[in-house]
């Protein structure tokens, strides 16, 4: 038999370089082609992995994947011919050195390659590790395994930035990546760029950890779902092009003698020879999907279908329709209050009559001692400067008779000393070892409870025991921070905790003994541990310019709809068009002194029509221009100018949000018409609908009053006062209040 090189190299001599590669790729021998330019050399010994779909080849001489096979095209794994590197960590003396991987052992079986390598320090053998393959069908999984480390070393992790590739020569090659909701660029035009480390999670990307790129008709998205795992996406100007990489930083143990910021508004705290590297304790491993590409116009939506389908759903629809707002109640540092449990009843009351008894979550702030940020992990005592307990207690008791549920915003992530629950058993420890302290909130020294031990010792379901049996707490509750740092680690000597283990032995335990217990946390920020665990983040990502010089896409947008309500970063900002294209409805905070119409603004313009839509399917996206289309399932479509404060958003067959302005139903028998600058607005007669019955009325904090309502060519005709909410009913509502019948 000839090998196969030899009858390449005899096929280039017989015919055409240009035609050989595609004649290769239907012999499936594409791998084996001579290098290309700026290309490493085909492997001398290909390990190939193949499935219907897919064909994978490793380079046995370094372990990385060298090209993928997908539909008839090629596209490049590493392609610098450089080895991959590990973290080797020597206890005594401590020291921590950078090594290339060397491979010793090649294992294969069908679908699946493990490649061993063992890691020397210096001339004596120090750790061995393994990275497994495993394909199926257009899917490769790649994961760090079977880690062994001889006594007196630890390995950190494993370095694989290039583990797909695409060049600026290739046709249409693009790059994708998921921070700050979604960007995309097209190689050719793309400045080169390498993401920095985060201040406070170093390589992890957050929010969504995914890196695409493809060429042609042949994409790739690579999934980073080990959540201590780094995720990187680079462009990188090389002699001969720009690339586009996609990789991952596999993480086994963090790095015990790297410097952290600890957020307490002070310089770094390093680790010393004393510090532990942390067991992860989650395999790292991310995964590559291979897929076809429909529309070059859009490359990577294909991609954010597929990721789509596999999130897992909101474990609450609760929050869906709700209009959730913070109530401003005391900070330590002011000498009087922001709102008394009074004014938020008035307050919560006011939003009733202005929304026509739309249902309601207030999360009342600053409760507790002596407010925001104070007492803690106590919850014991009513700020009095509120009023008095029994108040509280009554204002929530009548929340349902507004169709409100007054609740609490509390913090399970800060602790402090005067508080008499306090006791540095429960405190995190900092790399060098002492109690961890960050930042003074609110006047006093915060400390950061280190959440696996919090749990393990029992505090954490005394607490919410007793917090929930004081408060009657029904349904809902805020805890501050608990998401902002899903990933937090403690390097206590005695209990170390990596920050997967703080989330999934204490953080995810706290929300299911909650859930369990009839409540669902909301929190602050959107964070991609916490999917299938908490339904809303009043905080989330915000479109952001694509760093690499291309343009925001809705990737996050596509990709959550079904898993969570999250905001942005300027959740004090009326901002429609954004919220509504980005699929994005933050928690706002009120006061008592809050205007009205700041509130009916964010209401009628923002959260109205995202109840509408925020839950359908993404089923194509589309640029022209300045204009952005987002096209939703059943007919519905978001549409927005980046130019421009022009948006669109059509649902059942009508549009019912555009230009700072809302027609929307509220449900079958109600139609809202707000507009911040108002005039004349209208809405189809909805089927069923008798054009003789139809009434509407003027609504403000006091009362409701009859308002002219035409009829016209088969569409309710409005005229509508500048940021004064109009309902058009069915039929005339009863006389009497109409908050019969609702329940929270």
């Amino acid at each position: 038999m000839i090998p196969r090189r030899k009858f390449l190299n005899a096929l280039l001599a017989l015919g055409s370089a240009k035609a050989l590669p595609a004649f290769a790729t239907k012999l499936g021998l594409a791998p084996f082609l001579p290098s290309s330019p700026g290309i490493r050399s085909a492997p001398l010994k290909p390990v190939v992995l193949k499935s219907d779909t897919l064909s994978v080849t490793i380079d046995a001489a370094d372990g990385l994947p060298y090209a993928y096979d997908f539909a008839g095209e090629t596209l490049w794994g590493e392609d610098t011919g450089a080895p991959a590197t590990a973290i080797l960590c020597r206890l005594h003396p401590r020291e921590y050195r950078t090594l290339p991987l060397k491979v010793t052992i090649v294992q294969q079986h069908k679908r699946t390659a493990s490649i061993v390598f063992d890691l020397p320090w210096d001339a004596q053998p120090a750790a061995r590790l393994s990275l497994s393959y495993s394909l199926d069908n257009a899917t490769l999984d790649i994961t760090l395994q079977d880690v062994v480390e001889h006594p007196g070393f630890e390995l950190i992790e494993v370095s694989l930035p290039n583990l797909a590739t695409v060049r600026a020569g290739e046709p249409a090659a693009w790059v994708a990546q998921g921070r700050n909701g979604g960007s995309f660029v097209r190689v050719a035009s793309a400045k080169p760029y390498s993401f920095p480390d985060d201040a406070f999670f170093g390589r992890i990307s957050t929010q969504l950890p995914i890196g695409l790129l493809g060429k042609g008709k042949l994409g790739c998205l690579m999934e980073v779902s080990a959540f201590m795992d780094g995720t990187e996406t680079s462009i990188v100007e090389t002699e001969s092009s720009l690339r586009a990489r996609i990789g991952t930083v596999q993480v086994h143990r963090v790095h015990g003698g790297r410097c952290y910021n600890m957020n307490n508004g002070g310089p770094a705290a390093c680790g010393n020879a004393d510090t532990p590297n942390l067991l992860v304790g989650q395999t790292p491993r991310c995964r590559l999907d291979f897929y076809s590409i429909a529309s070059p116009d859009a490359p990577w939506f294909p991609a954010m279908k597929l990721l789509r389908a596999r999130m897992p759903l909101s474990p609450t629809d609760y929050y869906n329709d709700k209009l959730l707002y913070l109530i401003a109640g005391k900070s330590k540092v002011d000498a009087l209050p922001h709102t008394t449990f009074a004014q938020s009843r008035q307050l919560i009351q006011d939003l009733a009559h202005l929304t026509d008894h739309a249902p309601q979550v207030a999360l009342i702030s600053g409760w507790v001692y002596d407010g925001q940020d104070t007492g803690y992990p106590s919850d014991d005592v009513v700020n009095s400067s509120l009023g008095t307990y029994a108040e509280l207690m009554q204002l929530m008791h009548d929340g349902p008779g507004m169709n409100a549920n007054v609740t609490v915003n509390e913090n399970f992530d800060d602790a402090y000393k005067s508080s008499p629950q306090f006791n540095l058993d429960f405190i995190a420890r900092e790399p060098n070892g002492v109690p961890w302290k960050s930042l003074a909130w609110d006047g006093e020294d915060s400390y950061i409870v280190g959440m696996a031990k919090y749990v393990a010792g029992g505090w954490a379901k005394r607490r919410i025991a007793a917090t929930l049996a004081r408060y009657k707490l029904r349904d809902a509750m805020l805890i501050d921070a608990l998401s902002w740092y899903a990933i937090r680690n403690d390097w206590d000597p005695q209990h170390p905790a990596s920050g997967y283990k703080n989330l999934v032995e204490g953080k995810w335990v706290i929300l299911d003994e909650f859930r369990r217990r009839g409540v669902h946390i909301a929190s602050e920020q959107f964070r991609y541990p916490m999917l299938g665990k908490l339904a809303l983040s009043v905080d989330g990502p915000e479109s952001r310019p694509c760093p690499f010089g291309g343009e925001p896409v809705p990737l996050t947008s596509i990709v959550y709809r079904k898993s969570a309500i999250y905001g942005n970063t300027h959740s004090g900002l009326l901002r429609p068009k954004e919220d509504l294209f980005w699929n994005t409805r933050p928690g706002m905070w009120f006061e008592h002194k809050t205007d009205r119409r700041d509130i009916t603004d964010f209401y009628y313009l923002v959260t109205l029509p995202y109840s509408k839509i925020h839950r359908l399917d993404v089923e194509a996206y589309a640029s022209s221009g300045t204009q952005r289309t987002l096209k939703l399932e059943s007919g519905a479509e978001v549409t927005m100018d980046t130019a421009g404060p022009a948006y669109r958003v059509v649902w059942n067959g009508a549009t019912i949000a555009t230009d700072l302005g809302t027609t929307c139903p509220v449900d079958d028998s109600r139609i809202a018409f707000y507009s911040r600058k108002g005039g004349r607005m209208s809405y189809p007669l909805p089927p069923g609908w008798n054009a003789n019955t139809a009434t509407a009325r003027l609504l403000t904090t006091s009362d409701c009053k009859n308002h002219p309502l035409q009829i016209e060519a088969g569409q309710l005709v409005v005229d509508t006062p500048a940021r004064t909410p109009v309902m058009v009913y069915a039929a005339a509502p009863d006389a009497k209040s109409g908050l019969e019948g609702y329940e929270l």
